[in-house]
């Protein structure tokens, strides 16, 4: 069971991770060692104010062998001072929430939220005899009316569920006014599939995408990238999401519980239909087997197409897979955003770094993402995709436990209910995933409990 050490209340541990014989005391026991978080705003974003600490932000840091926690606050120079912390390998999640008036104070500037929320996100900080202090910057991010409200990548069991088959993405109304769904893009993101530092990576072992031929000076910072982009049809006023409502969009929209043909006409069995879902009431599916077949590829053999389901729009496509398969290994973020058939057609598509004559990926400026989720792994294999303004840490599927947990298992996450108003069902979007999400078994428009 994962511990909870308040600031400097720490047990004396055997870890891994150290590479100082310092670290360690006569009989091979851990010495902590001082250490100090330091916390300023982002200086692209919040340039008059980039060089000044930042007070009362709650640091929290994470273990990455034994998930202990260390908890406290920042003080008026924006450090938070800890005398004893056991050397080895911590993530550091930096989380400030500011009234509109302390906002507009500090910053320096108008904003419309009445809560503005700040965070920031390391997953690679070292500690030991050769490191005394680290600079986490945070940032705040777009608070949208539409927000993701389940991510179902998980799949469920592959001998007794659905396998993959059943997974699916529900987008939530957050506001009190209709908003309809057409033209709405999901872009989901691939960048590296480890976290190994090398020349062509960041220090978070994702890619150095300035690296890349087009990429850009600012291409770390500014832009998001994506191997899936996908669009809901529609005229512009033909799906609406009615407040505290949300849509479905399935890979294949039918009923995963019962057992079906495929579409050479085999049969498919379902052995526990409770370890899947009912999809046949989705309000969108990803059926590719048009697509596939006009650029020459064999269809999916399990994609059955719903024709009483609107199918999505496939508007950019570089994956390997002939359907909308959630890499359960590489961990895809995912962002919803609007834009223009013109803003679309300027953006650059990019090679990786690591493999420039490779696959492209669409470079999408990262202003018009309305919400996105980062999604790690059991063993956090894979660096994050987005930059903190838009997801500050990211989640994942937890056991009762709080253990991460792996794939095939039928949960799902999903967001948190901040509040219900007169009936309409507000969602918590703190732009912190972390924070924001929680597990539950994978229940199409449900809520977490």
């Amino acid at each position: 069971m994962k511990r909870l050490i308040l600031l400097l209340i720490i047990p004396t541990l055997a870890l891994i991770g150290c590479n100082r014989d310092d670290d360690f005391g006569s009989n091979n026991e851990i010495k902590p060692v001082p250490f100090t978080i330091n916390i300023k705003y982002d200086a692209s974003k919040y340039p008059s104010v980039a060089d000044k600490g930042v007070a009362n932000v709650t640091v929290i840091l994470k273990n990455g062998i034994t998930n202990d926690q260390i908890i406290g606050k920042t003080d008026a120079n924006g450090d938070l001072k800890l005398n004893a912390v056991l050397p080895g390998n911590y993530s550091v999640q930096a989380e400030l929430q500011l009234k509109q008036s302390e906002y507009e104070q500090q910053i320096g500037e108008e904003t419309s939220y009445e809560i503005v929320h700040f965070g920031g996100f390391d997953e690679k900080v070292t500690i030991n005899t050769n490191t005394s202090s680290k600079l986490i910057r945070i940032t705040s991010g777009n608070i949208g009316d539409l927000v993701i409200k389940q991510y179902y990548y998980a799949g469920s069991d592959t001998k007794l569920g659905a396998n993959l088959r059943d997974q699916f993405i529900e987008v939530h109304n957050n506001s009190d006014q209709t908003i309809y769904a057409d033209g709405l893009y999901l872009a989901f993101m691939e960048g590296n599939t480890n976290n190994n530092v090398t020349s062509f990576t960041l220090s978070n072992g994702q890619y150095d995408w300035s690296k890349t031929a087009g990429g850009g000076a600012a291409a770390n910072t500014d832009y998001v990238y994506s191997n899936i982009f996908i669009k809901i049809p529609g005229n512009g006023s033909q799906y609406p999401i009615l407040p505290g409502k949300s849509i479905v969009i399935a890979q294949t929209a039918i009923n995963h519980k019962m057992p079906f043909n495929d579409i050479n006409g085999v049969g498919v069995a379902i052995q526990e239909p409770d370890k899947t879902v009912d999809l046949s009431h989705a309000d969108f599916e990803t059926y590719m087997g048009d697509y596939n077949t006009s650029i020459g590829k064999k269809p999916f053999a399990w994609d059955i197409q719903n024709i009483m389901v609107p199918d999505m729009l496939i508007n950019f496509w570089s994956i390997a897979s002939n359907d909308l398969i959630l890499n359960v290994n590489s961990m895809l973020g995912l962002g919803i955003l609007r834009a223009t058939d013109a803003e679309i057609a300027s953006w650059q598509k990019v090679a990786a770094p690591k493999a420039p004559t490779g696959t492209l990926f669409l470079q999408i400026p990262k202003k018009f993402i309305i919400d996105g989720i980062d999604i790690t792994d059991k063993e956090q294999k894979a660096p994050k995709d987005f930059p903190a303004d838009i997801d500050a840490s990211r989640t994942f599927i937890v056991n009762s436990l709080g253990q991460a947990e792996g794939t095939f298992t039928g949960f799902s996450v999903i967001r948190k209910t901040k509040e219900i108003i007169n009936g309409r069902v507000v969602l918590q979007d703190t732009n912190n995933s972390a924070n924001d999400f929680v597990t539950i078994k994978a229940n199409p428009r449900g809520y977490a409990q």
